[in-house]
């Protein structure tokens, strides 16, 4: 599916003149649909990946300044909560040691438990990576050389495509917005690598704009005592 997408965005190299005033509308029109995401406020996210031969699943809720997620990959569950300024992890054994990188020590304990991580942890960051609203658009924003793709249908609707370097220059990144006035994110594709290395993803959107009810998870176990109980024991 991946590949199949991409090859609709593909065509014939334009000549030097009419790429450079191509470059200057498509760039306009992806500003574009990100800013009309970013007043949106809100969406459903959901990801389909895979690394090598391991593949994976993501489902979360962004918003401006709060999200939930849960990921899984292989028999590994992990969940964040981003709300009120501080984040909570919880997930099974396999998802605190594997996702989160806690020590097998406390999973006994804490599995299936909410631990509250503050921004003045050092994790803070990598555990609220991409789940409030702007970070999860720029995961999907591409960059360097953008090129236009022809009107199709994904899901359904009628879609325009911007393709170019994924985030980080290690892949191609294809965006779908919707062929209207606001021009909402619907799906992104990106791809990279090859062989055993090879990677990608399909980040979906949906429900622009809804108002969500994020809660606090209650009775949660401050990330700082477990630092305390891994160094003690260390």
């Amino acid at each position: 599916m991946v590949a199949c997408l991409l090859a609709l965005t593909a065509g014939s190299e334009p000549s030097a003149s009419v790429a450079a005033a191509s470059s200057v509308s498509v760039s306009g029109a992806l500003e574009h649909s990100i800013t009309s995401a970013t007043e949106a406020g809100s969406a459903r996210i959901t990801v389909q990946f895979f690394s090598g031969s391991t593949t994976g699943s993501v489902v979360q809720d962004s918003s401006l300044n709060s999200g939930e997620q849960t990921v899984s990959i292989g028999k590994a569950l992990a969940s964040t909560v981003l709300v009120g300024g501080v984040a909570y992890i919880s997930g099974n054994g396999k998802g605190m040691t594997s996702y989160f990188r806690l020590p097998s020590a406390v999973v006994p304990t804490l599995s299936g438990r909410w631990i509250s991580v503050k921004p003045s942890n050092s994790v803070f960051q990598s555990v609220t990576a991409n789940l409030a609203l702007s970070s999860a658009l720029a995961d999907v924003t591409p960059s360097g050389a953008l090129v236009p793709g022809k009107r199709l249908k994904v899901d359904g609707q009628w879609v325009k495509s911007i393709s170019g370097a994924a985030p980080g220059g290690t892949g191609r990144m294809t965006l779908f917005v919707t062929a209207d006035p606001r021009s909402l994110p619907v799906e992104a594709v990106e791809s990279g690598g090859t062989g055993a290395s090879a990677r990608g993803e399909i980040v979906r959107f949906t429900r622009w704009g809804e108002l969500l009810h994020i809660a606090t998870p209650s009775r949660a176990v401050p990330i700082s005592a477990i630092d305390a109980v891994s160094s003690a024991s260390g």
